[in-house]
């Protein structure tokens, strides 16, 4: 039996796996009271669960339903028109990067979705995916809300049109609005888009300005905004301030993070919404939990306890006893206590810890297809205080 069928059959049971975050006293067990890095932050799936077009094509009907079963709350989607004025479901300009010929073939020539109709887009072009059975039709707009209301995801929706009229922004609304009803999508856009909107006397529709693109008081401005402020484009100190700003300000906030860095910088903050390509949304009670080891005997390590915590020279390296299993479609989950200079080997992800003080650290991603690894090897002493490495079946 795969993953996939085992989820459902256990999903279909009833079966739900509750979760705490456990401190490690030696081998002993000890739970906190509170989890600082999981409030009620809501995770968005960024053009949907398609891991760079691997289990699913990117913005496809199936990355929705993916989604909805890894715990998302929220999706992004893009919205182009077609050469007969169809909203469609498409990032890119082209078609290249995303989809293949209907028969499976890569494309050749540069196919532009201003210059193809809606009805040559469903008959002749489908979305990449690794396995064959995944590769889906391209979705009109309509189509891709009406999975995102079946599914209960909220649809931050992104023009990739240039407008100065508004008018098909007012369509996308207008079709948001029939599909979602008000109130129940997020309207992100380049920051030009969102004043025409404001222009066009649409207050009530909820908006995200982008902060790199333009000024704290610009997007403030607009009112009914969450404010999305980017790990990448601002240093560490900066991204701070102005996330201090935007909440001091009542606002708001939105961060995108793929990897262990990024996530620092949401993790240390108060981050209303996290986009995402590959981390994991925090673990909820209807995955399936594979394994869950809260104990230093769960894992290999050639050094004896010293005060309850693990101490690593130089080369040292702290893995799991026994070979992780492999999951179809799942999440990996670190959470660390730990001080000195280490690299992390998480799944397909290796970072480095770099710290004189004890600090907690928390990393989750998400899995296709994969056997993942773990393990820690100290650069110079090292000091594990607590850890728990869970993973999960969708």
């Amino acid at each position: 039996m795969n993953g996939l069928c085992f989820y459902k059959l256990l999903k279909t049971a009833g079966l739900a796996i509750t979760f705490s975050f456990f401190i490690i006293t030696c081998d002993s067990q000890k739970i906190s009271d509170a989890d600082s890095l999981v409030e009620n932050r809501l995770f968005i799936a960024h053009r949907g669960v398609n891991m760079r077009s691997t289990i699913a094509g990117e913005n496809s009907i199936e990355s929705v339903r993916l989604a909805k079963r890894a715990g998302f709350q929220c999706i992004e989607t893009d919205a182009r028109l077609t050469a007969d004025s169809v909203l469609v479901v498409m990032h890119d300009n082209t078609l290249n990067r995303t989809c293949l010929t209907i028969d499976g073939s890569e494309l050749t020539d540069k196919v532009f979705v201003a210059e193809v109709t809606m009805a040559d887009l469903k008959s002749n072009y489908i979305l990449k995916a690794t396995e064959p059975d995944n590769r889906t039709k391209i979705p009109t707009l309509k189509e891709f809300l009406i999975e995102c209301k079946k599914q209960d995801l909220i649809p931050f929706i992104e023009p990739k049109i240039v407008d100065e009229t508004g008018k098909h922004y007012k369509n996308i609304i207008d079709l948001a609005d029939e599909v979602m009803g008000k109130n129940n999508y997020i309207i992100t856009s380049n920051n030009r888009a969102n004043s025409v909107i404001r222009e066009l006397g649409l207050h009530d529709v909820p908006l995200m300005g982008i902060l790199y693109q333009t000024t704290f008081e610009e997007i403030e401005s607009l009112g009914n905004i969450i404010m999305a402020i980017s790990t990448s484009q601002f240093t560490t100190q900066d991204y701070d301030f102005f996330v201090k700003k935007a909440k001091e300000s009542g606002f708001q906030t939105e961060s995108h993070a793929d990897n262990f860095n990024r996530f620092v910088m949401i993790n240390n903050n108060e981050i209303d919404y996290i986009s995402t390509d590959f981390l994991a949304p925090d673990l909820k009670n209807n995955s399936l939990l594979l394994i869950d080891y809260k104990s230093f005997k769960d894992f290999d390590y050639n050094r004896k306890l010293i005060k309850g915590t693990i101490q690593l020279s130089a080369y040292d390296v702290f893995t799991v006893k026994e070979k992780l299993p492999e999951v179809y479609f799942g999440g990996i989950y670190l959470e660390l206590e730990i001080k000195g200079n280490c690299e992390v080997v998480l799944a397909n992800q290796k970072f480095t810890i770099e710290n004189s003080e004890t600090e907690r650290y928390k990393h989750q991603l998400m899995l296709y297809n994969s056997t993942p690894s773990f393990s820690i090897t100290a650069k110079d002493k090292c000091e594990i205080s607590n850890i728990r490495l869970r993973l999960a079946e969708f």
